[in-house]
C-alpha cells in the first residue's frame, strides 16, 4: 500500500493540511496513526483526486473570469464574442441541473488564480483587508455578498501579481501552507478582473458574489460548501430572470 504524509496528500488533493486531518478523522478519507502521525492511503487519495476532476478540465484563466463575470451579471473584457456565447450556453445548462452545479462551477473556475497560503500576525489581518492593493474574497466577503459564513481568524484576498512583493514586505507575510491564516489567489495584470468603480479611492473591494461562491469551494470544507451553494442558486436564479427581462 502507498502511504503519503499528510502534507503530500494536500498538496495532491490542492487543500489544506487540516483539511485532510479533518477528512482522516471522519473516515472519509482513508489511513493509519503510527506514532501520532497520520499515513494517508495513496490509493484513496489519487482516487479522490479523480473524482474531483471527473468533471472535465479547468477553462483558460481568462475564460474562467469571464464565466464568473456572466454569473455576476458583468460583460467580461477581453472575450470575443464566440467565448461568450459559449460561456453563456455553458451557464443555461449548468442552471437547468444538465451538469452538477457546484462541482462543475469549482473544476471550471479553478484556475483563476494561484493560490498562496501565508502566516501574518493576527492583529494586522484587518490593516491588510482594508489595503487598496487588495480585493476582498472568500470567507472575507462572505458576509458582504449575504452568506452566512464565518470562519474567525482567517482571511482571503486577491492580490494583482506585481503587488505581492508590496504587500509581503508591509505585512511581514511569510509562507505557511500547513497553518497559515491568510489565502492570497494572485492573478496577473493581464486577467485582472476586478474594477474599482464602487470602492472609494484608496480603499480595498469585495469580490463580487460569484467569485466568493467559487472561493468558498475551493476549501473543500462543508460548512463553506453549503453556503457557496445557497449563494449559487440565488445567483442562478438572478441569471434567470435577467434572461427572461432581456
Amino acid at each position: 500500500m502507498e502511504l503519503l504524509s499528510v502534507k503530500q496528500a494536500a498538496e495532491l488533493l490542492d487543500i489544506d493540511d487540516s483539511r485532510v486531518r479533518q477528512l482522516l478523522r471522519a473516515g472519509t478519507l482513508e489511513g493509519q496513526q503510527v506514532g501520532g502521525r497520520w499515513l494517508v492511503d495513496g490509493h484513496g487519495t489519487r482516487q479522490r483526486k479523480e473524482r474531483g476532476s471527473a468533471h472535465g478540465r479547468p477553462l483558460s484563466e481568462r475564460n474562467a473570469w469571464g464565466l464568473l463575470a456572466a454569473l455576476s451579471g458583468q460583460r467580461a473584457p477581453n472575450l470575443s464574442d464566440a467565448e461568450r456565447s459559449r460561456i453563456a450556453s455553458r451557464l443555461r445548462n449548468m442552471a437547468a441541473h444538465k451538469e452538477p452545479p457546484v462541482a462543475r462551477l469549482r473544476q471550471l473556475v479553478r484556475s483563476r488564480a494561484e493560490r498562496r497560503r501565508y502566516r501574518v500576525h493576527s492583529g494586522l489581518l484587518p490593516i491588510l483587508l482594508d489595503d487598496p492593493d487588495v480585493v476582498r474574497g472568500g470567507v472575507s466577503a462572505a458576509a458582504r455578498v449575504g452568506v452566512g459564513y464565518l470562519a474567525p481568524g482567517r482571511a482571503e484576498v486577491y492580490v494583482r501579481l506585481d503587488k505581492v512583493g508590496k504587500l509581503e514586505a508591509a505585512f511581514g507575510l511569510a509562507r505557511d501552507n500547513a497553518r497559515g491564516n491568510l489565502l492570497v489567489r494572485v492573478a496577473p495584470a493581464e486577467v485582472w478582473p476586478f474594477l474599482r468603480s464602487d470602492a472609494a479611492p484608496g480603499k480595498s473591494a469585495d469580490a463580487p458574489a460569484a467569485v466568493v461562491a467559487a472561493d468558498l469551494l475551493d476549501s473543500d470544507e462543508d460548512r463553506a460548501e453549503t453556503a457557496a451553494s445557497e449563494l449559487w442558486q440565488r445567483l442562478i436564479d438572478d441569471l434567470q430572470k435577467r434572461s427572461n427581462v432581456g
